[in-house]
């Protein structure tokens, strides 16, 4: 009975992962047609790939608040028990949702700001883009002084990895350009893909603990 129900999570998952997978494509896709075009160089790899991560932040985010604005529907597309879980973790889920939302925001603008074509000058580009960082950094305080022990030891782990790997990268990467083998990485693209490595390495911790298996 075990190995039937094992089974049935193991459907459930792939199938909540491919979903996952199609909903991303999507907003991805809108994105780069109403927004990227207009004003971002899509021809820049760094861009393409601050719009993936950026997109992928906010899309996770505004999942969790709807989870949040309606526990029952949450439920279903949630790893949770039942929509009380929701109501019981939502003093914990509300600034993680934040936190994804601001986070890829700022990715987001400054992406768009990239070839100078942006809607907004760089003086506001900065001004909302340090609203978005002191938006991450004091729901990222609320949210520490909510988190059970072992969320805090998901988070832990989760940064010591994206650390190992960041310099890993950084030290490959760098010796390269320094002998004039590669062009060294942009601000931009180095900020995006730390942040898509922070996303990838939260999910592999999160895998490794039996924790992604659908409840």
């Amino acid at each position: 009975m075990s190995g039937v129900a094992e089974k049935n999570k193991m459907r459930v998952l792939i199938g909540q992962m491919f979903g996952g997978a199609i909903v991303g494509a999507i907003a991805v896709s809108a994105f780069i047609a109403f927004v990227g075009k207009p004003h971002m160089d899509l021809k820049d790899p760094a861009i393409m790939v601050t719009i993936v991560a950026g997109v992928s932040y906010v899309l996770i985010g505004l999942i969790v608040a709807a989870g949040l604005a309606s526990p029952k529907a949450g439920a279903h597309f949630l790893n949770v028990e039942d929509a009380e879980e929701i109501r019981e973790e939502s003093p914990k889920l509300i600034p993680a949702a934040v936190v994804f939302v601001l986070t890829g925001i700022f990715l987001l603008l400054l992406a768009t700001y990239r070839t100078g074509a942006a809607p907004m000058g760089r003086g506001m580009v900065l001004t909302a883009a340090a609203v978005c960082f002191g938006g991450v950094v004091i729901a990222g305080w609320i949210s520490s002084k909510r988190i059970d022990e072992l969320t805090r030891q998901l988070g832990l782990e989760t940064a010591a990895v994206t650390f190992q790997v960041t310099m890993l990268f950084l030290c490959i990467w760098g010796t390269l350009a320094h002998l004039d083998y590669v062009a060294w990485l942009s601000p931009l693209a180095l900020l995006s893909s730390v942040a898509l490595l922070q996303l990838l390495a939260s999910f592999v911790i999160i895998a490794r603990k039996g924790m992604l298996m659908p409840r």
